[in-house]
């Protein structure tokens, strides 16, 4: 692929633009549901996760039924029957697959915080504005020590708030760049 191409303006800016807007505001839309009703977010978030598992379990199930002939065919299925047989528990008891999530997004928050703020450290005096680094990882771990604190309890809102947060975010941003294709000033 040339670069030329890569650069190249977008063609249609109005089809572009109006695309962008209604995306947008259906995200953004969705985002404000989702942090006024954040239980109820984190329910369809929950639910939407496990019936991924289900799916993936199944597809690996068959997968590893395809190749019988090798003798790592059960460990497979054992492993894809585990992922199934997680789904399926998040599905008939909802609510444990949120506590779940919520303690792995605590875990990854506290991780990457720690590992923030190393690389800031290490970072300190090679480029500038290492600070925002330090500060982003402070910021993850203290969201994940503030959602720890009170887990399991958070578990009931926490992943429906931040998907609100993220929707309503990527609306806006949508939104934003299609005031600039319709020829909106900034």
């Amino acid at each position: 692929m040339d670069t030329q191409s890569e650069l190249r303006p977008v063609q249609e800016p109005l089809r572009f633009g109006t695309s962008f807007r209604n995306v947008g505001l259906l995200f953004a839309g969705l985002g404000v549901a989702a942090i006024a009703a954040p239980a109820v977010a984190t329910l369809i978030v929950e639910q939407l996760v496990a019936w991924l598992l289900v799916f993936w379990g199944l597809a690996g199930i068959a997968f590893a039924l395809s190749f019988r002939a090798y003798s790592e065919w059960r460990i497979v299925a054992v492993v894809f029957a585990s992922v199934l047989i997680a789904g399926l528990i998040f599905v008939v008891f909802p609510g444990r697959g949120a506590a779940l999530l919520t303690g792995l997004m605590v875990v990854v928050f506290l991780i990457e915080g720690v590992l923030s703020i190393l690389l800031g450290l290490r970072l300190s005096g090679q480029i500038p504005r290492w600070r925002w680094v330090i500060a982003s990882g402070a910021c993850a771990f203290l969201l994940g020590v503030s959602i720890l604190v009170q887990w399991p309890t958070t578990s009931t809102w926490v992943l429906g708030f931040l998907a609100g947060l993220n929707f309503l975010s990527t609306g806006l941003a949508m939104f934003m760049l299609s005031r600039t294709a319709l020829g909106h000033p900034q």
